[in-house]
Formats: structure tokens, sequence, C-alpha cells
């Protein structure tokens, strides 16, 4: 483990007075430019962080643990929010919740921040634009557990709580094909995330299983909406060879998808088949009401806080590579 660097650690280095490099680091006119350029250069090398706990009093215990999610607006994640605080609570630990929207650079930001804090744990999904993970390493450096959940960095050894993803898009697909369906189509995010690549690997194995040729998945960068689901059943009906059911990886995108076959006079599920990723309110309340993968949000919860807790006590090295499967199931309804 790192051991954190200190303003002092820096003036010893650069033979400067302690007063100065804290100047520097506050970008302070009093200190002259060539001066503050060498400070802010060491420090950026040596991964340098203020540690704003040292303000506190010695002995105060940290009982905060920062939760990262990429979207609070969608279901999974806020249902997540909703238990791990409960869970939290009962532990006497505070969750801080940090939301990326989905951006790399803002989940970065975050990151720094919770070493600034000095926080007590992380528990994180990532956001659909990470694409490397150096900003999670440098948590462990600074010796902050990390427990990720659903979405991961998969070359960071730290615990890890997953669903089932390849596992249930299998059998959904097997599913629809069972039910006769001939021409299924796939819309996930983007296939860099091990939440969407999995779900595709489903998809594709059931399709070959079966030896169906027709295939077609749309993969969205794009925040999911209800209006890119209208727009995505509009591409997917003006190919020659049109689905005649879909599986989605997301709520709004499916709602939009059944308000837009009932514009275009589309029959659900005669004409269209949905299942859709998500238990949400809204697929019981759709007409027909919606077949659903519902996925444990209360078990993914306790498993990630017992894995953080574990590490936060030691009972756990920082850097385990424990990783929890949970299971998806297949809420069946009307819509297939």
């Amino acid at each position: 483990m790192k051991r954190r660097i200190t303003i002092k650690d820096i003036a010893k280095e650069l033979n400067v007075h302690h007063s100065t490099v804290s100047r520097a680091l506050r970008n302070d006119a009093r200190v002259n430019e060539g001066t503050r350029d060498l400070i802010l250069a060491y420090a950026r090398e040596h991964d340098y962080q203020t540690n704003m706990n040292a303000v506190q009093l010695r002995g105060t215990e940290n009982n905060t643990i920062a939760l990262i999610v990429p979207n609070i607006n969608h279901t999974f994640f806020s249902d997540i929010i909703s238990q791990l605080t409960n869970i939290a609570y009962n532990s006497n630990y505070i969750i801080s919740v940090f939301q990326s929207n989905e951006d790399y650079l803002q989940e970065v930001n975050i990151i720094n921040t919770i070493i600034k804090q000095n926080y007590a744990g992380v528990i994180a999904s990532i956001s659909t634009q990470t694409t490397e993970s150096k900003h999670y390493k440098l948590l462990q450096t600074f010796g902050i557990p990390l427990v990720f959940f659903d979405r991961m960095c998969a070359d960071i050894q730290t615990p890890k709580v997953l669903v089932n993803n390849f596992d249930i898009t299998f059998e959904a697909t097997e599913f629809l094909i069972n039910k006769g369906y001939k021409r299924i189509a796939h819309i996930t995010g983007p296939t860099h995330i091990n939440v969407f690549s999995e779900r595709l690997k489903g998809y594709t194995e059931a399709l070959v299983k079966h030896k169906h040729c027709f295939e077609l998945n749309m993969e969205f960068d794009e925040e999911f909406s209800v209006e890119l689901g209208k727009q995505s059943l509009m591409r997917l009906m003006s190919v020659p060879e049109k689905p005649d059911a879909i599986i989605s990886s997301s709520t709004l995108i499916t709602m939009g998808i059944a308000l837009q076959a009932k514009e275009m006079q589309l029959e659900i599920p005669s004409q269209l088949g949905l299942i859709v990723f998500g238990n949400h309110l809204g697929t019981e309340v759709m007409s027909p009401k919606l077949t659903s993968i519902s996925q444990p949000e209360d078990e993914i919860a306790a498993l990630s806080f017992d894995l953080l807790i574990q590490m936060i006590n030691n009972e756990l090295p920082i850097g385990s590579n424990s990783t929890k499967e949970v299971k998806a199931v297949i809420i069946h309804r009307e819509s297939c």
C-alpha cells in the first residue's frame, strides 16, 4: 500500500518551506511561477492528494462510504441506492451518493474527491464511457477498499458482485424461440461494458444452439430513453426482414418500443414479442404487461456492503479477487 505523501514531504524533497508548497497547491499568486510549476509537477508525479480529514479531530472514526452510480434515474441504480442506504444506516455507516452521469471525466473527478476526503470505502458501478481503470486503481494505492457491482473494470483485482447476464439472456432468447418467434432482435448498451457484452453473448449463443440464422443486435452508446425506443422500432421495421420479437436492456427503450408499436398498429405479443431487463413498475402498468428480467437488487446491495465491510475490518484483504454472482429471473407476463 502506498503511503500518502504530505505537504512536508514535498517541501523536504524540493527544499522549500511547507507553507510555500501549501500556497502553490492552492495556486496562490505569492508563489513565483517557476516554483509553483515545479511543486505542482512533483505533486502530480507522486499522486499527491489533499487529505481533508487531516483537519478533523484525531480519533474521529471514518464511517462514510462512497457509492458511485452511472445514473440515478435508472430504476436499478435508484433501488440499489435505497437498499444500501438502509443497510448502511443499520450498521452505523453513512452512504454518500455520487452520480457519474455516464461520464468518464466526471467519474475521475469523483474518485479524486473520494481520495481527498479519505472515505472508508467505495462501492461503484462504472460509466458507459469508462474504458480504462487508472483512477479506480488509485483507490487501492491509497488503501481505500473498493467493491464493484453490476458494471466493473475487469483488470482490477477487487471484490465484485455481478448478475448472471449471460445465462439469463440465453434463457430469455431460448424462451422466445420455444414460443415460436423466428426473428429475435437484441437491443443493448456499449459492449465494452461487461453487462452488455455478456447479454450479447447469451443472445448469440442461444441463436447458435437453435440454428437460427436471423441475428440483429442494436448497440447504443447514448443515454437510454423512451424516444430512443421509438426510433429503434422504426429502424427495425424499416429493414426487409423485420423482427417479430425484441430483448431489450432498458425499460425506457422498451416503453418507447411499445408506444411506437401501438402507433404502427403492431399487436403485442402476436406480431411483436417483448422481454425487458428491469422489473420497473411501468412493466406492470403497460398494456399488455411486459415480460421482464428481474435482478435481485436487495441481494446485490447486501453482498456489496458485506464485502466492503470485510475489507474495512481487515477480514478480507484489499485487492481480494472475490466475485459473487446473483441470479436474475424472468417474470412472465403478457408481452410474449
